[in-house]
């Protein structure tokens, strides 16, 4: 070879072909195939060290490693004389390691005497190998088998495991829309039901494969626990904690009795919690399903036949072999149980971000009248306090006749109109019979005063750092109306603004909760009501049907799930409320003796 820096090159494939004789390299792979270890024997004092299989290589692999790390270092070289260089490198190259099959036969021989077969049985969720434990040959061959186990397993049963997850996928969906039809709920999210579903499993499998906890520990009151604080709607909740236990019954073995594990902690955790108000109610659903799981564990874990058995020959020996590892079991599941109310509130944050949603605990906290936010607005509009608690109370037996989530409805209309603060003499309720100063003003610029109280109040809200789902009530519950009385009074000043209504629309947006719907409509039958000249039944009946009627006509409700059945429910309440409200007395004698015009001097002097 003709190479001017020849000798160069010879000493750099030397080292290359050096490296490459530092690996294992076997003449042929054939041995070693389907294996996961090998093992080489050393000279003394090395002796035999075991090595994953992947780390051998062919003579054939290490010749074609030798020419793509000569073709990377002598890059700039001539093709023609790499490759010869190459080739005589490649020759020299030789296996390093010989398998040898007396060796690896006398070992199978010893391994089979020293470990006769035999079949040990495993339950499902048991720890075959706990973690950060020294394996010796025999865990070795135990998850060997397992693995084995679980390859036939998986070819045999993926497609049923995929068909039955599609199935129960779409059997859930149907359910939780059928749910949300009967219960009639915008709280009822099927998306929060399935977040809240998907991030137990995958903590459950967490649990699972990162620790050598025993099944039994995993958090099963998790799901119920999550939705109630969240929802309250205890028929999607059950219904979600059952499909919950049927998804964890496929990660602990697809056997019956994991399946009426998970189900019974679960539903009983549900049916324990009651209506949960404080963060240290969950405890209590957490220990009474902790309590159904340890009684579940003992029962399926204790073989009956075998302890009487073993109780005729021992008494000490059948609860050693009985009872204690029960008892632990038991101790496992109550354990559970338990971490279920903080793991719960743990992931309270995360899901009220995520999902945009607001928990019992937060609604109790923004319901308290003695906020900073609702002392302020006593103290600043007055008749505008008087009239948001008033609509609390209308809005409330009409959202409890339809089934909406009453703690956020009063919530919502709490702060609904905190925007009237920053301007409170140009509403008529904080007026007192006074002059009102938009009398002076353009319909335009009064329509814009009025409206600018939503846009104030969301700015106080988001200031005051007013949760999401109650900010929500401060656009929606006027929509996108129009603010009819400026509106009327601008087309009576000349027919060249009847092209602008637009600008007398309220920027919405438009109801988009059962709840914002209710406000809407409360909101407005209140303030509707006390211009009634009398308060028979009859009148306010048709005022609150005046009120639905033109708000329906304006599409109002287009982007809710509230339905003409909920309308219907929400009148009859509203008008019970209303006639209630505005009974009659009466009159006191005293009252007989005067004149209404001298009615407030005899008062005065009563």
């Amino acid at each position: 070879v003709d190479y001017p820096e020849l000798q160069n090159l010879l000493e750099g494939m030397q080292s290359i072909e050096s490296s490459i004789m530092q690996r294992k390299i076997l003449e042929e792979y054939g041995p070693l195939k389907g294996k996961g270890t090998a093992e080489v024997l050393y000279p003394l004092p090395v002796g035999t060290v075991a090595y994953p299989a992947s780390e051998f290589l062919t003579l054939e692999m290490a010749r074609d490693l030798l020419r793509k790390q000569a073709e990377q270092v002598f890059w700039q070289v001539d093709k023609q004389v790499l490759g010869e260089v190459v080739a005589i490198s490649s020759a020299a190259l030789s296996p390093n390691l010989r398998y040898d099959q007396k060796e690896n036969d006398r070992r199978i021989e010893e391994i089979m005497h020293r470990y006769p077969s035999k079949v040990i049985h495993y339950n499902s969720g048991e720890v075959l190998v706990p973690a950060r434990k020294t394996l010796t040959e025999e865990d070795m061959f135990l998850l060997a088998a397992d693995r084995e186990v679980e390859e036939k397993d998986f070819s045999r049963s993926i497609s049923w495991v995929v068909l039955t997850i599609l199935v129960l996928a779409i059997l859930y969906d149907a359910v939780m829309s059928q749910i949300g039809g009967m219960e009639r709920r915008s709280t009822l999210s099927a998306p929060l039901h399935l977040f809240v579903l998907v991030i137990s499993v995958i903590l459950f499998k967490a649990i699972l494969l990162l620790t050598s906890l025993t099944v039994y520990v995993l958090p099963v009151c998790l799901i119920p626990l999550v939705l109630i604080v969240l929802d309250q709607s205890k028929v999607a909740d059950a219904c979600t904690t059952l499909f919950g236990a049927i998804v964890a019954c496929f990660m602990t073995g697809r056997n019956i009795h994991m399946l009426v594990y998970f189900a019974a902690g679960g539903l009983t955790a549900l049916h324990a919690c009651g209506r949960i108000r404080k963060r240290s109610q969950v405890f209590f659903p957490s220990a009474a399903g902790g309590a159904v799981c340890a009684m579940m564990a003992i029962s399926f874990g204790l073989d009956w036949q075998a302890f009487s058995s073993t109780f005729r020959d021992s008494m000490n020996s059948a609860i050693d072999a009985a009872f204690f590892p029960l008892l632990r079991d038991a101790g496992w599941a109550m354990l559970g149980g338990l971490i279920s109310g903080p793991a719960a509130l743990t992931l309270l944050p995360l899901l009220e971000i995520t999902l945009r949603t607001i928990s019992t605990f937060k609604i109790n906290t923004w319901t308290n009248l003695e906020h900073p936010l609702l002392k302020e607005l006593l103290s600043r509009a007055p008749g505008t306090y008087q009239h948001t608690m008033s609509v609390a109370n209308l809005a409330q037996t009409a959202g409890e006749a339809i089934g909406a989530n009453v703690p956020l409805l009063r919530a919502g209309i709490y702060f609904h109109d905190i925007g009237k603060m920053a301007d409170p003499e140009y509403f008529v309720e904080n007026q007192s019979g006074g002059v009102n100063p938009l009398n002076g003003l353009g319909a335009l610029e009064s329509a814009g005063i009025i409206m600018g109280h939503v846009k104030k109040g969301m700015l106080m809200g988001e200031k005051a750092r007013l949760p999401q789902a109650i900010l929500d009530f401060i656009p929606q519950h006027h929509g996108t109306q129009v603010v009819e009385y400026f509106w009327n009074k601008a087309r009576q000043n000349g027919p060249e603004i009847q092209e602008s209504e637009e600008n007398f629309r309220y920027s919405g947006p438009k109801p988009q909760s059962i709840e914002t719907a209710i406000l809407m409509i409360a909101d407005a039958v209140e303030a509707a009501s006390r211009t009634l000249p009398e308060h028979t039944r009859a009148a306010v009946e048709t005022l609150v049907r005046h009120v639905i009627e033109k708000r329906v006509e304006d599409d109002q409700f287009d982007e809710c799930k509230i339905t003409t059945e909920d309308l219907a429910l929400v009148r009859v309440s509203l008008v019970d409320s209303l006639v209630a409200a505005f009974h009659g007395r009466v009159q006191y004698p005293w009252q007989e003796e005067y004149p209404d015009k001298d009615m407030r001097s005899a008062a005065d002097r009563i």
